[in-house]
């Protein structure tokens, strides 16, 4: 006090203060000041205010507790935030101590049982308290000087039910962490415990397997059922004390008159002054003041008051401006010097300030120090484990001061929207003052025009949804959320990439500004630094097959023709060709003797004479002009007749199996019909390994527009892409407006939406929990917005910008003839039809003028040539019989090109003979089948003669008996002798 009054400064007040025993002092005030405005912070403690003599609380909390009016508060509401705010109304309950109701459990604590005098006022048990405990009188308690308080009344109950640990509540209690509790250090510790002690209860645990002593702060917390229960205690207290200081005396310092604040002359006067204050103003708690309290107390969100939330709302922050400042913490309990305390190092974002948060990082990590948090450290420090980083948000071992730095960004702001619009966590609150800034780029249908600065408010339906459904789903959702969202804008062709979103500011103006992204086309995470929500439109998302709206017609010509280029063919046709080439030359070496008028015995045109036998053989043709003669030439034509036909069938099946391609291409439905297709895919996919999972050939596509021009050209028969780039290609582009409509389709149902979404919100989120916070919100009003038919109504519009084939009708169907093909056919075949008709034409005018000269030539008739050419036939042929009776070998005459014009008519001849022995053997054959006919005709002839005879006598034998039987006359005789 001495230090203040005189100027010095905050530090030389704090060792003054600690002197006096009086722990915090008024700071720029004389002794003489009023402390009313201090009822919820220093006069609060109930502590003698150095040099003033008096307890400030006594007086001037009672004008608090009995006017609220005079502290600026007016009603129960208000009342019951000054027992929140700063302990005045709670230090007057635990005062009032005379006039305690008879009916309520009477818990006098360790001051009874340390103090003789049960009617010594409470506010000197806490020094006198102090004083037994403390046996060696250091002023300071030690852990054995702790136990006989911590092991008596509610206290000893609270122990023995494991809901109580003495360690983790001397550590507490302990603020400065010098190993021992001095005498400020106690009266905080008293001071936040009196509800336990009031209530003669403590907090619960969450289920009874869970021991109260492992668990968070071990056990020395307020829950909500502690503060439930001391709050109706209050209120019956405020009851009865009313009730009694109307019947005995005036027990406020000052009544407010009409005119005058000044103190009444006379309190005891009846009537009594001017005071509006009565048992009117008392009422029970409701649950959403209950409610209001709790999430006031609660600085972490963590359910759970600690003693540490008490002592720096209420006392380190003198101000109440949510910080301690440097002067503060000068005043405070915490460690000061350069130690690991101090006042730098609980500054993690060297900003000049400490938050409660910055401050529980401190105290989280448990001796020795060594600045990270581990898992159990932060359970331990009753840090929220739902928005921690250890579960299920990001896998980390620690959390070092960096990551704890962006956690409290999640905090602050989380926790400042649950006060200002009084919901639970549960219900994504977010401070009305952080902004979170959402980057976006046009892309319609998905993301609309939309400015930079923008703030994000629902307009009418009808002027939005048409271009807009990401940013409409996104627009009402943070609107329901009561968000406070401002837009970036990337420049179209610039990229929009999720790694381009950065970590919030934790210093600054900008503090409390979380940056997220919305998303529309595919880009799958880079990291595990990012996070993102569901799909905001999970039946326009995930990854499609689409096909040609058209299908095409099977062509038998374009079955053959790919059939005839793939390699399995021409692999085919290779060794066909190949083993052709091997038995024909075979054939010519079995036949070339014996059979030489059909198998030319020269190489040449011996092995193309075989060529073609085989040729003709394998394709089951026949064509009878070549036969073999050998034996095992007739043998090897059975295996070759085998074999083509099995060739020609494997032929035949490959042309089936293309047409079939075709009919199954034309006829794919879903993803589980492109196996064996070539599909088109995203070569940034190709990690999804999506060809193996569905057996596809793929074929890389840059983009969208890339895919589209392969699935038009017919170089794929599918793609499977993102739905949602591909319904945005199909609006950009126009496609539903063309003359025959959109020429692509989507068919069957969409996969991997959940595993893989394109349209989404994501964020940063390594150790930046504030992005999980969000995600989790998003996903929670996706779903709402699903239920309510938000998003349906979204959908249909999109669906049917894409859908819109109005137009189509004046398409025209493709001919079914191929003129492409028929055209060049029939221009050949009637070329070739000229190019055949002037050769024959020109080789038959050759053949008679040859015929002419060779007549002209010779004096002989065409009867004496043949003549002459037969005898001499006849004599070779006689020659050549002799030699074989001799058993000569007569092999066949050395092949001479027939050069001269005998030659060439000798050859004739034989063929003529030949053919007329053929001829004659066929009209032999058909005679005698003429001749068969014959005979069969009489013979039926005769058998049709005698059956009409046969007939005609049975008729008339009928027609006989009729006419006898009709002419007949009766006659009688008569019978007698």
């Amino acid at each position: 006090g001495e230090a203040t009054r005189q100027g010095g400064g905050a530090k030389d007040a704090a060792a003054a203060a600690r002197r006096l025993g009086g722990g915090r002092v008024l700071r720029g005030r004389s002794r003489g000041s009023e402390c009313h405005d201090h009822v919820r912070g220093i006069a609060g403690r109930g502590l003698e205010l150095p040099g003033t003599g008096r307890h400030c609380a006594l007086d001037d909390a009672h004008a608090a507790l009995v006017h609220p009016g005079a502290a600026g508060r007016g009603g129960p509401e208000e009342l019951c935030e000054l027992m929140g705010g700063g302990g005045g109304l709670l230090l007057q309950a635990l005062r009032l101590g005379p006039g305690l109701p008879a009916h309520r459990p009477h818990n006098p604590g360790v001051g009874q049982d340390l103090d003789d005098d049960a009617e010594a006022p409470r506010l000197q048990q806490w020094a006198a308290d102090f004083a037994v405990l403390d046996t060696n009188s250091d002023n300071q308690l030690s852990m054995e000087e702790m136990v006989p308080w911590l092991t008596s009344g509610i206290n000893k109950f609270l122990t023995e039910q494991r809901r109580l640990d003495h360690s983790l509540t001397m550590l507490s209690a302990d603020f400065d962490r010098d190993g021992s509790v001095s005498r400020e250090e106690w009266n905080v510790l008293r001071h936040f415990w009196a509800p336990v002690a009031l209530t003669n209860t403590g907090p619960l645990p969450e289920n009874s397997n869970v021991d109260m002593q492992d668990g968070p702060l071990g056990g020395l917390f307020w829950d909500q059922n502690l503060v439930e229960v001391f709050m109706n205690d209050v209120n019956n207290i405020l009851l009865e004390q009313v009730s009694k200081s109307k019947a005995q005396d005036c027990w406020w310092i000052q009544c407010y008159g009409n005119a005058s604040s000044d103190a009444h002359p006379n309190c005891n006067q009846q009537p009594y002054p001017t005071c509006y204050w009565d048992s009117g103003y008392v009422r029970e708690f409701n649950d959403r003041e209950q409610n209001r309290i709790m999430r006031s107390l609660d600085l972490d969100g963590s359910g759970r008051v600690s003693i540490e939330e008490h002592y720096f709302r209420n006392f380190a922050d003198m101000d109440r401006n949510g910080f301690i400042d440097q002067a503060e913490y000068a005043l405070s309990l915490y460690p000061q010097g350069e130690a690991s305390g101090a006042f730098g190092a609980h500054d993690l974002n060297q900003d000049g300030s400490i938050t409660y948060l910055e401050r529980k990082f401190v105290l989280a990590d448990q001796p020795p120090a060594d600045e990270v948090l581990t898992k159990s450290e932060w359970v331990k420090a009753d840090l929220p484990e739902y928005f921690g980083p250890f579960e299920g948000h990001k896998i980390v071992d620690v959390v070092d001061k960096k990551s704890f730095t962006w956690y409290t960004v999640l905090h602050t702001c989380a926790l400042q929207g649950v006060r200002t619009y009084q919901v639970s966590l549960s219900e994504y609150p977010w401070a009305p003052s952080c902004t979170i800034v959402v980057s976006l780029q046009t892309n319609e249908p998905w993301v609309g025009a939309v400015g930079t600065g923008e703030t994000l408010r629902r307009v009418g339906r009808r002027q939005s949804v048409a271009s807009s459904y990401l940013l409409e789903m996104f627009k009402e959702a943070t609107l329901r959320l009561k968000w406070n969202t401002r837009t970036e804008v990337v420049p179209m062709g610039n990229a929009h990439k999720i790694e381009d979103l950065a970590e919030p500011p934790t210093t600054g103006n900008d503090y409390g500004t979380v940056y997220v992204g919305l998303y529309s086309a595919f880009e799958d995470l880079p990291s595990e630094d990012y996070v993102c929500t569901r799909s905001f439109a999970p039946s326009l998302d995930g990854f499609a097959v689409i096909v040609r709206s058209q299908a095409d017609g099977i062509s038998l010509t374009e079955a053959v023709l790919i059939m005839v280029v793939s390699p399995s063919f021409l692999n085919f046709a290779s060794f066909l060709f190949i083993a052709l080439v091997v038995v024909g030359h075979m054939y010519w070496a079995l036949e070339r003797k014996e059979n030489s008028e059909q198998f030319n015995p020269s190489y040449a045109r011996g092995i193309m004479d075989s060529a073609w036998f085989c040729i003709v053989t394998m394709s089951t043709v026949g064509y009878g002009d070549k036969v073999p003669a050998t034996g095992l030439g007739k043998a090897m034509t059975v295996f070759w007749m085998l074999f083509g036909i099995l060739n020609f069938g494997i032929f035949t099946g490959q042309i089936t199996s293309q047409i079939n391609f075709f009919s199954a291409e034309a006829a794919i439905s879903d993803v589980n019909s492109i196996a064996n297709f070539d599909v088109g895919i995203y070569e940034k996919t190709n990690n999804l390994r999506l060809d193996t999972a569905y057996q596809f050939k793929k074929v890389f596509c840059e983009d969208m527009a890339d895919c589209a021009n392969l699935l038009e050209t017919k170089q794929v028969s599918a793609l499977l892409v993102p739905k949602a780039d591909a319904l945005a290609y199909f609006v950009q582009e126009s496609l539903s407006t063309r003359s025959c409509g959109n020429p692509f389709r989507i068919t069957g149902p969409s996969i991997l939406v959940d595993e893989h979404p394109s349209v989404k919100m994501c964020s940063y989120s390594k150790s930046v929990y504030a992005a999980v916070y969000l995600k989790d919100a998003l996903d929670a009003q996706i779903e709402q917005l699903e239920e309510d038919g938000f998003a349906q109504e979204l959908a249909d519009v999109l669906q049917g910008q894409v859908s819109d084939t109005s137009d189509a009708k004046n398409c025209q169907v493709p001919l079914e003839y191929q003129l492409r093909w028929i055209i060049p056919a029939a221009v050949t075949i009637v070329l070739y039809y000229l190019v055949i008709a002037y050769i024959n034409h020109r080789k038959h005018v050759a053949q008679g003028r040859a015929i002419r000269s060779f007549f002209g030539q010779t004096q002989k008739t065409p009867e004496q040539l043949a003549l002459y050419y037969g005898l001499k036939w006849k004599a070779k042929a006689k020659q050549m019989a002799e030699a074989r009776e001799k058993g000569l070998d007569v092999g066949p005459a050395p092949y001479k090109p027939a050069l001269n014009h005998d030659d060439r008519l000798l050859n004739f001849l034989t063929r003529v003979r030949v053919l007329s022995s053929g001829h004659t053997h066929d009209l032999q054959r058909c005679q005698k089948d003429v001749d068969a006919v014959c005979n069969a005709i009489n013979i039926a002839n005769d058998v049709m003669f005698v059956t009409v005879a046969v007939m005609l006598g049975m008729v008339s034998a009928v027609i006989y008996s009729l006419w006898a039987v009709a002419n007949a006359k009766t006659r009688y005789l008569r019978l007698d002798n």
